[in-house]
Parts: structure tokens; C-alpha cells; sequence
């Protein structure tokens, strides 16, 4: 076999297992993880019912291999905001536009499958930690913004986070047109807040991150 050959051969092995990842959350955003079979991946990625035994060796490292690609993806995401904010590109309060915006462009499948790995997650320590880069990664992008716009308590950028994915999680819950803006204002606000709170508070009533 030639080198050529082999490396053509490798590069479908590579496109057809990155296919079964994409057709395992596909169908974790449609039905759960409880609807994820090697027969339900195979159909979706219309592929024979073999490929996924051939690139898995289990269910749970399918699923748990899906995990970790979904997780690299919203990575790569989190990285390209970052570049954005490091280049110093626009006013300090595009930064929040920027933010709104990367959860504006986030499908509503992609949504539930974030929200389901979460769940799954919790219950399979080895998953765990992909789940708790993403979201450190997060807070920590969270924390630069707020830092740009004055704010160094210990506790916002965890604070803002927890606001971007509860806005997230109810624009999946309910059947309403979704107001980006109304998160926009809301991160606003939270800086504002925070801002205040700094000005008005001593250096004795900050708290550390753990209380």
C-alpha cells in the first residue's frame, strides 16, 4: 500500500468517525442521551451499523468521546472571543456585544445538547472534566471582561456565567421569541452592580470566592 493510499484511507477514517461524533449530539439534542444506540448513530450518520463498534469500543466511550468533541468545539468558540479581547478591538462595553452575541449564533439543538452533556456529566466523574474546562474557560473569559470594565470581585465572573446559561437554558424552555437585548442589559447591569458594589463596600466586607 502506498503512502499516498494510506494517508487517504486514514483521512476517512478520521472524516468518518468526526460523522458519528456530529450524529451522536444530534441525536442527544433531539432524544437524550438515553436515545443514543450504536444502531441510532449509525442511521443518522447513514453509515453501516459496524462503523461504530469499529471506531468505539463501547457505548460510553462514544458517548463520552462525543462529550469531548462537543467540548473542544465550544473551545476552539471560546478562544476566537478571546482573541477578539486580547487584540483590543472596540470599546470595553463591545466586548458584552461580542459575548451576546457568540450565545445569539448558538443553535437551540446545540443548547440542549450542552445542557444534556451537563446532566450526564455529573454522573460520570470521567466526563466531568471536560465539562469543567468549558466552564472554567467561561468564567475566566467572564473575568477578563469584567476586569477591562473595573470589576475585580471575586465572584462575577461566576455570577455572569451563571446568568448566560440561565438565559440560555429558559430560551429553550419556553416557546417565546427570544430579546437578546434583554441579556445584553442584564450583563450590563450585573457590571454596574458589581462596579457599585466595590465602591461601596470596605475592603473588609470582601469576601473570599469560598464563602
Amino acid at each position: 500500500m502506498s503512502e499516498t493510499t494510506s494517508r487517504s484511507m486514514r483521512a476517512r477514517g478520521r472524516a468518518r468517525r468526526e460523522l458519528l461524533l456530529d450524529a451522536t449530539l444530534a441525536i442527544i439534542a433531539e432524544r437524550g442521551i438515553a436515545g443514543v444506540t450504536h444502531r441510532s448513530v449509525a442511521a443518522a450518520a447513514d453509515v453501516p451499523h459496524s462503523s461504530t463498534t469499529y471506531f468505539f469500543d463501547s457505548l460510553d466511550d462514544m458517548i463520552g468521546e462525543a462529550v469531548a468533541h462537543a467540548m473542544d468545539a465550544e473551545f476552539a468558540r471560546l478562544q476566537q472571543f478571546r482573541a477578539v479581547l486580547e487584540s483590543g478591538a472596540g470599546s470595553p462595553g463591545a466586548a458584552i456585544d461580542e459575548f451576546v452575541e457568540i450565545v445569539r449564533q448558538q443553535s437551540d439543538e446545540h443548547t440542549v445538547a450542552q445542557f444534556e452533556i451537563y446532566l450526564f456529566a455529573s454522573r460520570h466523574p470521567a466526563l466531568r472534566a471536560h465539562v469543567e474546562r468549558i466552564l472554567d474557560e467561561t468564567r475566566e473569559l467572564a473575568g477578563s471582561v469584567l476586569r477591562v470594565n473595573g470589576v475585580t470581585d471575586p465572584h462575577a465572573a461566576a455570577a455572569v456565567v451563571a446568568l448566560i446559561d440561565g438565559f440560555a437554558l429558559h430560551r429553550i424552555a419556553r416557546s417565546e421569541v427570544v430579546h437578546f437585548q434583554s441579556l445584553a442589559r442584564a450583563l450590563r447591569a450585573t457590571l454596574v452592580g458589581f462596579v457599585t458594589l466595590a465602591a461601596t463596600s470596605s475592603l473588609g466586607e470582601t469576601a473570599s470566592p469560598g464563602e
